[in-house]
């Protein structure tokens, strides 16, 4: 079947539909479904579809289309008060993730580059499995939706600082120099992004009419999420920042509903089912060669690092025990990011092969936990009031 990409695709996609529509079922976000179809389809089991470059470009323009929608769905008037209430959570789920990372991979590995590598692939956040899950439970536009987006975007910047760190300390000589460039690419494109987004994305949106452009509409708004995922990827960010960033704008014109019903329905017939399913079939466990007792810590330090991190650090900005639950659970996801890490790391040298194949099973084992916690943190622990400072916020 690999041989026949179309065939593929074509039950992939039926097969998706159907694993979803049973997790629903049983009450369970449909992601889950599609996560598991990924490991029955490939290496792991039945071995029928391989990832190829097809099949990994499809995906990338599904979790494209993902963090799009999370973007038109935040209000841009509100992204200075939730960027600060998402500092802390963000901070946490850094921090304790990290320490338990380095802790695992020196007493393990007895590798100090083994360990601070592990440590920067714990602190990665992948929020697409949130995100579709927040989607589905109508829960991506509450407070706690709102704060895990920012934090993930925050988790962000600071992981590839501290992997530009790292590997500038140990894959050249000036590593200052590069951590030093690093952040000035960071930082035009956050200046360049804003600038771009105010002075050309929301006046030629607002100006389609006049142009007579309106039944491009859509089209229009799928290259401005590839030119900012472009911007994104071209100055060491994740392109799914420049996805989001680019959905902030575009969210702010009068043709939000309009494109969001038009890339729900084209992201969500396609292109998200392949990126969720695509996680499933880059996971071979018949390869995995590694100590059992250091994948099962690998995968528990790094669900209950982020919890735990993320947890306190929504707890001390004032978020209830529930609430901060829910955002910590939100954050527990890694994906794209810690793959990529993981993979420069191991093309590098600079780590052995278990902690690859780790990463690869801690991406889909905290892709399955996730969905069934937020399902529990919101349908089982019920509602929760939130004090904020002035005690103003609703959900």
């Amino acid at each position: 079947m690999e041989n026949n990409i179309l065939l593929s695709l074509a039950i992939t996609i039926i097969l998706s539909k159907i694993l979803g529509a049973i997790s629903r079922k049983f009450k369970q976000p449909p992601v889950i479904g599609m996560l598991f179809l990924g490991i029955i389809l490939g290496p792991t089991l039945f071995n029928l579809i391989n990832p190829n470059e097809i099949i990994s470009w499809i995906a990338e323009i599904g979790v494209l289309f993902l963090l799009f929608e999370a973007g038109l769905e935040t209000n841009l008037k509100k992204i200075k008060e939730d960027s600060r209430q998402a500092i802390l959570p963000a901070l946490g789920g850094i921090l304790l993730p990290f320490i338990l990372g380095f802790s695992l991979g020196f007493w393990m590995l007895n590798s100090i580059i083994n360990a601070l590598i592990i440590g920067v692939i714990f602190t990665a956040t992948s929020v697409s499995v949130s995100v579709m899950s927040l989607i589905d439970m109508d829960k991506l536009r509450s407070l706690e939706g709102r704060c895990i987006v920012n934090s993930a975007i925050i988790d962000d910047v600071i992981g590839i600082l501290l992997l530009t760190f790292i590997f500038g300390i140990f894959g050249s000589t000036d590593g200052s120099s590069t951590l030093v460039f690093s952040l000035l690419k960071i930082g035009i494109f956050f200046v360049g992004s804003i600038i771009f987004g105010l002075f050309i994305v929301r006046p030629f949106f607002m100006s389609l009419r006049k142009f007579l452009l309106e039944n491009a509409v859509i089209s229009l708004a799928i290259a401005t999420i590839l030119i900012y995922a472009w911007f994104a990827e071209m100055t060491g960010l994740a392109a799914i920042t420049g996805a989001y960033i680019a959905g902030l704008f575009i969210g702010q014109t009068r043709y939000k509903h309009k494109i969001q019903t038009g890339i729900t329905n084209i992201g969500k017939s396609f292109f998200v089912d392949i990126f969720f399913v695509n996680i499933g079939l880059h996971f071979n466990l018949a390869e995995t060669s590694a100590n059992p007792l250091f994948l099962v810590a690998f995968v528990l330090f790094a669900i209950v690092g982020k919890i735990v991190g993320s947890g306190l650090g929504a707890r001390l900005t004032n978020f209830d025990t529930t609430r901060s639950f829910r955002i910590g659970v939100g954050m527990v996801p890694r994906g794209e990011v810690a793959l990529i890490i993981a993979n420069m790391a191991f093309t590098k040298e600079l780590i052995q092969k278990d902690v690859l194949s780790a990463t690869i099973l801690m991406v889909v084992g905290t892709a399955v936990i996730t969905p069934i916690l937020l399902n529990i943190g919101f349908q089982k622990m019920g509602q929760s009031n939130f004090k904020t400072f002035e005690n103003t916020h609703k959900n």
